[in-house]
């Protein structure tokens, strides 16, 4: 077995150039073990601190003055030291990856025509608008986690993404939110049925909403009433209108959610409406447009 390799086959075999490894050699990553005349040679033995260095300069994504420190340490809490905050910083970028690729993959599931009108992507502009001017932080939620939805599939965020301004005592007109809340599972289960390509699922959807109106807390609430709303507006079935206009009444029984999260039904034409639901929209549109 040789033990004795030129620079050019080094950087070759390691997937390097020369001037890299050249370099990696000025910042002590890897040392040659002899020259012939102008060309370095490596052993077998020198490589393995070139493999370690590329271990956590490549693998490990540190910097090259980060990964100096390390080959050169023998001590575990200063390897500890200088790796853990690299770790989080990862962990960080890679949410913010993973999300990133969740909001891309539903704008191209997204099946509406108009973006804001998509219930979900809605919901989440609504919720944005409404944190920057209550000075409330911004939402994080879009895509609920976990979840890769299927082509076609709108779901809204997830109740944790629509941060609504805390009542107090000099805001009467916002009732404050009980501990009542059926959990976040329970609603998302909800949010894809009501966006379902099936109307008998819509419905039945819709008649759930209706029996838990006085289980759901603000937030909850909320989310339901915009999807609600936005699904009426693009509804082909005239029995899933009525279950959707009805499920918006009983919610509105509850007093939790505002003008803002029903506007949507601005948009849907009362000769589309029969005559039998009308009282519902009329109803609604009366005291929250």
């Amino acid at each position: 077995m040789r033990d004795l390799y030129s620079i050019s086959e080094v950087a070759g075999a390691f997937g390097l150039t020369v001037a890299t490894l050249r370099f990696y050699e000025e910042r002590g990553l890897v040392r040659h073990s002899e020259r012939r005349g102008r060309v370095r040679y490596y052993r077998r033995a020198d490589l393995a601190r070139l493999a370690y260095a590329q271990l956590w300069h490549e693998d490990g994504l540190l910097t090259l003055a980060e990964t100096s420190a390390i080959v050169d340490s023998d001590r575990l809490g200063d390897r500890l030291a200088l790796i853990a905050g690299q770790r989080d910083a990862l962990r960080e970028r890679i949410g913010r990856l993973e999300r990133a690729v969740g909001v891309l993959t539903h704008m191209l599931d997204c099946r509406t025509d108009r973006a804001l009108e998509c219930p979900m992507t809605g919901t989440y502009i609504r919720g944005r608008v409404d944190a920057a001017l209550d000075g409330t932080p911004e939402p994080t939620g879009f895509w609920p986690e976990g979840y890769a939805g299927a082509a076609g599939d709108c779901a809204p965020a997830p109740a944790s993404a629509r941060p609504a301004r805390p009542a107090s005592p000099a805001d009467p007109a916002r009732p404050a939110s009980s501990a009542r809340s059926v959990g976040d599972e329970q609603l998302l289960a909800l949010t894809r049925d009501l966006v379902s390509a099936t109307a008998k699922v819509r419905e039945r959807a819709c008649g759930t909403i209706g029996d838990l109106a006085r289980s759901f807390d603000r937030r909850e609430v909320r989310t339901l009433a915009s999807l609600l709303s936005s699904a009426a507006v693009l509804e082909q079935d005239a029995d899933c209108l009525e279950s959707e206009l009805n499920a918006l009444g009983e919610l509105a029984t509850t007093g939790l959610f505002e003008v803002g999260d029903i506007a949507a039904l601005r948009r849907l034409p009362r000769a589309s409406v029969r005559p039998a639901d009308a009282e519902h929209l009329d109803r609604l549109t009366a005291e929250y447009l």
